[in-house]
């Protein structure tokens, strides 16, 4: 198991190819975002059959971080046989929003509102 910790949030590699982010993600650009973006990447690399993304406890996302997940969507799109699960809340508005706009970009990936 990964973890990757800040003021304010906190981002889980689990150890059955599932990456759980909770609270609140506001960091600035691709720089800071790039360590979780490895974790990300990196996950796909050890589990190739698939994995999921649970932002259920994620309240807030900004748009650094949307791109961030944009960039991990077109990584694993381009990569065949991988499935790209997304695990989100109901309750929180941004998660329905950005996710289908992600959707779109691949297809093939899942959304599951809770």
């Amino acid at each position: 198991m990964n973890t990757i910790c800040g003021e304010s949030y906190k981002v889980v590699r689990e150890e059955n190819a599932r990456v759980a982010f909770k609270g609140a993600l506001r960091l600035t650009g691709t720089e800071e975002y790039a360590p979780i973006l490895a974790l990300l990447t990196a996950t796909v690399e050890d589990t190739p059959a698939g994995v999921t993304i649970d932002l259920r406890e994620l309240e807030f996302l900004n748009s650094s971080g949307i791109t961030m997940l944009s960039r991990f969507v077109i990584y694993v799109r381009d990569r065949t046989g991988i499935s790209l699960e997304f695990l989100a809340s109901a309750r929180v508005a941004w998660h329905a929003r950005s996710l289908t706009n992600l959707q779109r970009l691949m297809p093939a990936a899942s959304v599951v509102l809770i």
